[in-house]
């Protein structure tokens, strides 16, 4: 069986393995190798990275500028291998590479293994990718999937159609690798549509190359404005293609609606600010500064996580529902960046059980089988006392360690209570003290600071929506022993190597006149949390377990729980633009809407932060800097900060 089309949906596919032959890796697919039998590496050399003269453009890379490679068929991955080989010999250090690449039909951990056998002088960079081929455990779901290797390497690889994923990106390429299988034995992959995405991903002096000569993709690349080259193949092929593209053309972003727009990129490496100081703000901080940025970070508090991050211990887990939605896929995949980016001090993956009825159980087991969810992700657990879903390699995080941890990427830290924020002629951001004096400046700012965001940009409406919410610490009944965190209406951490649980947590309800006031301590949390356990064998002895102490705060969420993560817009033009949205016109008639001059916001992480801020902090860092985006359109539409005001003009007025 093989993966869905869709790129965007849950489903998994088995490995594809391929048998030797002439002690070549052999695909029974296409009835073809994957690499030259008279030298797979010399040939990657000759026909990607030299014709697109990748070490000499890398001399003249800026010490921070991203230099982007997209490839069609992964295979066995040996063009990334001989790419990371070229970049460590490269006599310049500076700059940073983003290799991207789609695979339909990816091999299996052992197929990869044999394969780069081949080339032992390549070793290094094969464990790399067999150390990422783990992650998977031959169970590769469709979509892009984003690693950080050392070098300032990083590794974007797409399970899916080529013309499908690549329509799922926005990236800038700088040299594109076309490698799929020949277009008369693979002829799905070499059509009209994926050179329109080449294109679309493409910039003035973009260089491409291909094994094949074909006169059908020489007469689509000159048809895209590509000027094209047919040198000497390799070894015994008589020809090859090579191209540069030479066209006018300014590159165009994803085929989006106008109400989503995207920023020009920052020309410059400025400083800047992040105001507020929980998990987002941290994450971002560290992802600006690891991108040569120079990092403030303002928060009301002299210390970090003191508000709704704050929490001794918060759960890391994938959101998933009975029905695929794009919402589940975005919590799913910002729980696999989560458990890669969290340090094995600072996440324990004891795994996560969660109460479901007994009635949702066939629904469930419909799910793992449709969707070929792996047993390392989820396990349906049904007996004659319970039915759980198991989430095996889940677990929680140690704020504290996480927070000292990235707390070493700020540069600046200013303790302020920010009242205010105005942007002046110059288009820098002034943030202003209760007194009405500026506090600082800045000329990037990102909003990061939970519930307060929604005061300091009155009159604009961000959408979002205060929650109480408050966790209970208790020590540990001793003759309980709690191996898992347990979910139901709420949830109880048990930490290791302490006798202790987290109880938690409360979302009630906060009218808006609440938002800016301290959060309060609730007398009976333990006991309304002790309730919804009653159930369980041993709630007698957590209601008789002393309770040592307990954290409130108001978390920032939004009507359709999902978080704001992106650039501001101007309200008032793009609400005169957009006045008659609700006529129905469509939407290709209106104007983009105006992003607000290097203003970003993350926020509204709800009870999901410590899961979803590393990967949106690399997302929203990757669209500041002009850097490939880890999310695909679909995804980056659910969480676009305009999104509420756009569905609101577009419903008819009362009357």
């Amino acid at each position: 069986m093989t993966q869905t089309e869709d790129p965007l949906n849950l489903s998994y596919t088995p490995a594809f393995a391929t048998a030797p032959k002439n002690q070549q890796p052999h695909c029974p697919r296409f009835n073809d190798v994957y690499f030259n039998d008279q030298g797979g590496l010399a040939e990657s050399q000759y026909v990607f990275l030299q014709a697109n003269q990748l070490s000499q453009r890398w001399q003249h890379l800026n010490p921070e500028q991203t230099f982007c490679i997209a490839e069609t068929g992964f295979g066995t991955g040996l063009n990334f291998l001989a790419v990371l080989q070229a970049w460590q010999q490269r006599n310049s250090q500076t700059g940073r590479l983003h290799f991207i690449s789609v695979e339909k039909f990816p091999l299996d951990k052992n197929s990869l293994r044999l394969a780069h056998q081949c080339f032992p002088e390549l070793t290094q960079f094969s464990q790399q990718l067999l150390t990422i081929w783990d992650c998977f455990q031959d169970s590769f779901r469709a979509g892009f999937h984003h690693f950080q290797l050392p070098d300032n390497v990083s590794l974007s690889l797409g399970f899916g159609d080529a013309t499908r994923s690549f329509s799922q990106l926005e990236a800038k390429v700088d040299a594109w690798f076309l490698d799929g299988f020949a277009p008369k034995k693979n002829p799905d992959m070499w059509h009209a549509d994926l050179f329109d995405e080449i294109t679309r991903l493409s910039k003035p002096g973009t260089t491409l190359s291909t094994f094949t000569a074909a006169s059908a993709i020489n007469k689509a690349l000159t048809a895209q404005g590509f000027e094209v080259q047919k040198p000497a193949g390799f070894a015994q092929k008589r020809e090859m293609i090579k191209a540069r593209f030479i066209t006018d053309k300014t590159h165009q972003p994803l085929n989006i609606q106008p109400w989503h727009p995207w920023p020009q990129t920052v020309s410059e490496k400025p400083a800047v600010t992040v105001l507020g100081a929980g998990i987002a703000g941290l994450c971002m901080a560290h992802q600006m500064k690891k991108l040569g940025y120079t990092t403030t970070l303002i928060d009301l508090h002299p210390t970090p996580m003191q508000q709704a991050s704050g929490n001794e211990l918060a759960m890391v887990m994938p959101m998933l529902t009975v029905k695929d939605s794009p919402e589940a896929l975005l919590y799913l995949r910002a729980y696999e960046m989560a458990v890669r980016f969290y340090q094995s001090t600072e996440f324990k993956a004891i795994g996560v059980q969660q109460a479901i009825r007994s009635d949702q159980q066939h629904s469930w087991a419909a799910l793992i089988e449709q969707a070929k969810l792996p047993k390392q992700l989820l396990q349906l657990e049904v007996t004659a006392d319970h039915c759980q879903l198991h989430y095996p390699q889940a677990g929680y995080v140690q704020t504290d360690k996480v927070g000292q941890r990235l707390l070493a990427d700020v540069d600046q830290w200013i303790t302020a209570d920010v009242q205010r924020l105005s942007s002046n002629q110059n288009g820098v951001w002034q943030l202003y003290d209760v007194h009405n004096k500026v506090i600082h400046n800045t000329e990037l700012l990102v909003l990061a600071n939970g519930i307060d965001a929604h005061r300091l940009c009155q009159p604009a409406d961000l959408s979002l929506v205060g929650k109480h919410g408050m966790t209970t610490t208790i020590k540990t009944p001793a003759n309980i022993a709690l191996k898992h965190i347990l979910l139901n209406k709420g949830y109880v951490i048990p930490q290791l190597n302490k006798q202790q649980w987290l109880l938690g947590a409360t979302f009630d309800h906060l009218p808006p006149t609440a938002w800016s006031q301290p959060a309060q301590l609730d007398a009976d949390h333990a006991l309304r949390n002790f309730t919804l356990w009653q159930n369980h064998p041993w709630h007698s002895e957590l209601c008789a377990a002393e309770v040592l102490h307990g954290h409130a705060a108001i978390r920032a969420t939004t009507p359709d729980h999902l978080p704001l993560c992106g650039p501001l817009i101007n309200q008032a033009q793009f609400k005169h633009d957009y006045q008659d949205l609700h006529h129905g016109r469509h939407w290709q008639n209106y104007p983009a809407a105006e992003p607000l001059k290097n203003l970003y916001i993350l926020n509204g992480l709800g009870s999901r932060g410590f899961t979803s801020a590393p990967l949106l902090a690399q997302y929203l860092s990757a669209m500041i800097n002009g850097d490939p985006l880890p999310l695909e359109t679909d995804l980056c539409k659910i969480i676009h900060p305009n999104r509420f005001l756009y569905r609101h003009l577009k419903k008819p007025p009362k009357a």
